[in-house]
C-alpha cells in the first residue's frame, strides 16, 4: 500500500468520526431543546402543587368525592362545582404523566415528587372514569395516560 492511500483512509476515518461527533452532539443538543420548552409547564404545575388550594381540592377527591356523589354518576354526572374541583386535580396529575411519558421527567425526580399522591388519586377517580368510559360520546382511552402512570407509580419500588 503506498503512503497516498493510507493518508487518504486516516483522511476519510478521521472525516467519518468527526460526522458521527456531529450527529451525537446536534442530538444532544436536540434533546436539550426540547426539554427546554417544557420548562415553562412543569414550573407552573410546581407553582400549582405548593398552594393550599390544590391539597384541599386534592383532599376532597381522595376522601369525600366518594362518599359524596356516586361514581355510577360518571365525571360529567357530578355537580358544576364538584366536577370542577375533579377536573382541576386530575388533569393536574395527567399533565404530570403526559410529561413524564415524553420523558420530560424522569422516573426517579416524578415518582420522588408525587408517587403516593397519583396512586391515591387514581384509586378515587378510578370508578367514575370507568363509569365515563362507557359513555358512547367519551373515547375508551379517557386518562389511559394517568392510569398508566398511576400503574407505574403503584409499581415504582425506588427510594
Amino acid at each position: 500500500m503506498d503512503r497516498s492511500l493510507l493518508l487518504n483512509l486516516v483522511a476519510l476515518f478521521i472525516s467519518i468520526c468527526a460526522v458521527a461527533i456531529s450527529v451525537i452532539f446536534g442530538m444532544r443538543q436536540l434533546a436539550i431543546a426540547r426539554h427546554a420548552n417544557y420548562i415553562p409547564a412543569l414550573l407552573d404545575l410546581l407553582s400549582e402543587f405548593r398552594k393550599v388550594e390544590f391539597h384541599e381540592k386534592y383532599n376532597f377527591v381522595c376522601v369525600r368525592l366518594r362518599e359524596e356523589h356516586s361514581p355510577e354518576l360518571g365525571l360529567s354526572g357530578l355537580p358544576l362545582e364538584v366536577k370542577e374541583i375533579v377536573y382541576s386535580v386530575l388533569y393536574f396529575f395527567q399533565t404530570i404523566a403526559k410529561l413524564y411519558a415524553l420523558e420530560v421527567l424522569s422516573e426517579e425526580v416524578v415518582m420522588g415528587m408525587v408517587r403516593g399522591r397519583v396512586v391515591m388519586m387514581w384509586r378515587a377517580i378510578e370508578p367514575y372514569v370507568i363509569k365515563e368510559r362507557e359513555s358512547p360520546l367519551v373515547d375508551d382511552h379517557l386518562l389511559s395516560v394517568l392510569e398508566s402512570f398511576a400503574a407505574d407509580a403503584e409499581r415504582f419500588t425506588g427510594p
